[in-house]
């Protein structure tokens, strides 16, 4: 039987503030215009390598699309949504990233990737591993370099770093309680295609 979970004002004001800012930002983001900077629609594969706090790990490709508007010279807002359809539920992974890439004169640019989401599963193999009952968050990190090969196309790499964690409400039986816990470190080398639109 599920039982409600009940969730601190904390955690709601900041997942509600979030979502805003992943619904909102790239509404008002196109609205502005930065010189000739255009959003980039970018499409990548990755090699992952999945690891828990038992010491299991294992390896998988996925296929990752996202979109990136630029805010202010090279800074740029990368949302990403994953949404997983399950017999159990629907599964979700909402991150907003921001990227910084380095300028200069060369068809080479070097870019810094951080950032924040929230879901309900870490997905493997790009379906849901297990749907708990409760909300975590993605920490996302990661490095790169974009290679135009002409001005409005490049090709990608990069390599992230998502760390999945959080608990749901403790559970008592009797003199023994229990507390779900999501602690899942996911490493991604990510290779694609970047067209500014």
């Amino acid at each position: 039987m599920n039982q409600p979970i009940l969730l601190t004002a904390e955690v709601v004001m900041r997942q509600t503030a979030f979502v805003l800012l992943f619904i909102i930002a790239p509404a008002v983001l196109l609205a502005q215009e930065e010189g000739n900077r255009k959003p980039e629609l970018s499409i990548s594969a990755s090699m992952q390598n999945v690891s828990s706090g038992g010491g299991s790990s294992s390896t998988s490709f996925l296929l990752a699309p996202r979109i990136g508007f630029f805010l202010y010279q090279g800074l740029q807002l990368e949302p990403e949504a994953v949404l997983l359809l399950s017999s159990a539920s629907p599964a979700y992974m909402l991150n907003g990233n921001l990227v910084y890439n380095f300028s200069g004169e060369s068809k080479r640019v070097p870019f810094l990737l951080a950032g924040y989401g929230i879901a309900n599963t870490v997905p493997i193999f790009n379906v849901p591993a297990f749907l708990p009952d409760f909300a975590f968050g993605v920490l996302n990190l990661g490095f790169g370099m974009k290679v135009f090969l002409a001005e409005n196309v490049a090709i990608r790499g990069e390599y992230r770093f998502q760390k999945f964690s959080g608990e749901g409400k403790t559970q008592n039986y009797g003199y023994f309680s229990y507390t779900s816990k999501v602690d899942t470190r996911i490493h991604s080398f990510q290779f694609g295609i970047v067209v500014a639109l």
